[in-house]
């Protein structure tokens, strides 16, 4: 059985798409910096079936990560997909940013995405087979105010995403981003009256996830691409 490794799916959009995972048939591993959040998702999934492993991870760490991931491949044998979620946001100006909180953004955001995906590689490339889904975000193609740290680790996503497909291009693994506008999770708690103001607007977690599974499964969204949504 093909198993999915989601990284912060303690919530949000890495939950649903863990849960639309399982409903699949794959083994799901879900991962979160909040045991009793990754504690809840894993029993959800064990009730669609057995396949699930749930641990609670800081994807920015390397050992965190290695640590996982090897658990993931001792448990189910293999790793096919990766998704590439965790993710943290900050509303300031650059000039008011500090030092951890930019180092906290990148390293969620971006470094776990390398660290995730390193470790991942090897076990793809033995199979000559994989998909590893980023999930970026509008922000990573534009800037906006108030979103320095937010938008330099989504640009950084991009780039990665993009390298890492062309390494990768011979081996038959796609490595692909998505990068959805407005989310209504819980991020949105940053800025309680934009969010009051254009929840309705907003897309829902379940949505995002649906395209993240019909790229993984539809051939047509090839190497490399992004998707907007």
């Amino acid at each position: 059985m093909p198993t999915a490794i989601v990284t912060g799916s303690g919530r949000g959009i890495g939950k649903e798409s863990a849960i639309m995972l399982a409903k699949k048939g794959m083994n799901v591993a879900v991962c979160s910096r909040t045991q009793s959040e990754i504690d809840a998702v894993a029993d959800e999934i064990r009730n669609l079936h057995a396949g699930v492993l749930g641990m609670r991870c800081d994807v920015g760490i390397a050992s965190d990560a290695d640590k996982f991931v090897k658990n993931t491949v001792e448990q189910f044998g293999e790793v096919n997909v990766l998704v590439n979620n965790a993710g943290v946001v900050i509303l300031k100006q650059l000039a008011d940013t500090t030092e951890q909180e930019w180092d906290e953004t990148i390293n969620s955001n971006l470094k776990g995405a390398f660290l995730c995906s390193r470790a991942v590689l090897p076990y793809m490339l033995q199979r000559n087979s994989g998909v590893i889904v980023n999930v970026s975000s509008g922000a990573g193609k534009s800037g906006f105010e108030n979103l320095s740290a937010y938008c330099a680790s989504k640009f950084g996503m991009m780039g990665l995403t993009e390298s890492l497909a062309w390494e990768v291009a011979s081996s038959r693994i796609r490595v692909m981003a998505i990068c959805p506008g407005d989310v209504d999770t819980v991020m949105q708690d940053i800025d309680p009256a934009y969010h009051k103001a254009n929840k309705e607007k907003m897309l829902k977690p379940e949505q995002v996830a649906a395209k993240i599974v019909e790229m993984i499964f539809d051939s047509k969204y090839r190497n490399g691409q992004s998707v907007d949504i």
